[in-house]
């Protein structure tokens, strides 16, 4: 199974999609266990994920996660996924974040994804929570920067008038 996995991998760097995809299956096919079943799923599905195909990926993931429920990375991946502009499932993508983030409580990235998805909903205290506790985390000098800026952003007042994106009120009727 391994093995298809990385000529899966030596195709795409060739970008041999075709030949990926049938390692990528074949890897699939060949999985004897849920571990195996699951990085193989996990795997394929970030591929597919590159190559546009979010709805292939999403069921790659919701596979891998169920044959291996205690993977984080899995996990992460889906709430992405889930929060594509391809899908826009926020409810599974705070769902399956938060699952990676309890799987894996030291780990900063399901952390940041749930902090930015917070702060993209408009959920700005959350996002400002999400951010704060990934300073106890042991983060890179250049992440740790940029939370920190974050947390700034996020610290300010908000603006003003409805969120970005959001309609305006009707205009009153002229009497």
């Amino acid at each position: 199974m391994k093995a298809e996995v990385e000529q899966a991998e030596k195709a795409e760097e060739a970008r041999q999609h075709d030949v990926a995809r049938q390692h990528y299956e074949r890897a699939i096919e060949t999985a004897q266990d849920p571990q195996s079943i699951g990085f193989a799923r996990r795997e394929f599905a970030e591929t597919l994920a590159t190559w546009g195909e979010i709805e292939s990926a999403r069921g790659q993931l919701e596979k891998a996660v169920a044959a291996v429920p205690d993977d984080p990375i899995a996990w992460q991946m889906l709430g992405i996924v889930r929060a594509s502009d391809a899908i826009k499932d926020i409810p599974g993508a705070f769902a399956a974040l938060e699952k990676s983030k309890a799987l894996a409580p030291k780990a900063w990235i399901p952390r940041r994804d749930l902090a930015v998805l917070h702060w993209k909903v408009g959920e700005r205290d959350k996002a400002l929570a999400e951010y704060k506790a990934m300073l106890e985390l042991d983060l890179p000098a250049r992440l740790r920067e940029k939370v920190k800026w974050a947390i700034d952003e996020l610290s300010k007042p908000s603006p003003a008038g409805p969120p970005p994106g959001a309609l305006a009120p009707a205009p009153a009727p002229s009497p």
